[in-house]
């Protein structure tokens, strides 16, 4: 567990989260409707009850999608969205995955911040391409932004 500041803890998800971490997607407008299907691993950040942040890992090969990201709006500009995707690239790196791409409509500016760069949908590795949520529940509208072990994509070509 990662101490986020002296009221938040960043762990790893167990079953028995689900429920909150839907609801906090749900509150946020963000898709929920693969999650059954999806082999997604997640992290919360909690303040002992209610959950108040979530990120999942959906992996394809060498690749990974960052998904379902949320923090509760009371819980904002607390650190708590870096804890999570640190917590989040930390794992990734240490299970091998090379490339992180994420579908976002409203937190573009918070990744760039932290090295993430436009791309074009057509440089998504193809396992990712494939993911139901990139394929069908995120908007055409949303900017696709990837960062590489060694730091952000470059250049939007499509």
């Amino acid at each position: 567990m990662l101490r986020v500041s002296e009221s938040a803890d960043v762990r790893q998800a167990a079953p028995a989260d689900a429920r909150e971490i839907r609801e906090l997607l749900t509150g946020a407008q963000l898709p929920i409707d693969d999650l059954d299907r999806a082999d997604v691993q997640f992290w919360v950040a909690e303040r002992g009850s209610p959950i108040i942040g979530a990120i999942g890992l959906e992996r394809a090969g060498a690749a990974g999608r960052l998904r379902s990201f949320v923090v509760a709006r009371s819980a904002r500009r607390h650190g708590i969205g870096r804890a999570l995707l640190g917590t989040l690239e930390r794992e990734a790196r240490e299970t091998g995955v090379e490339q992180l791409v994420l579908l976002t409509q409203t937190a573009e500016s918070f990744f760039r911040c932290a090295g993430y760069g436009i791309v074009g949908r057509v440089r998504v590795p193809e396992g990712i391409r494939a993911l139901e949520e990139f394929r069908m529940l995120c908007p055409a509208s949303a900017v696709c932004t990837s960062k590489r072990r060694g730091g952000a994509e470059r250049g939007v070509d499509d």
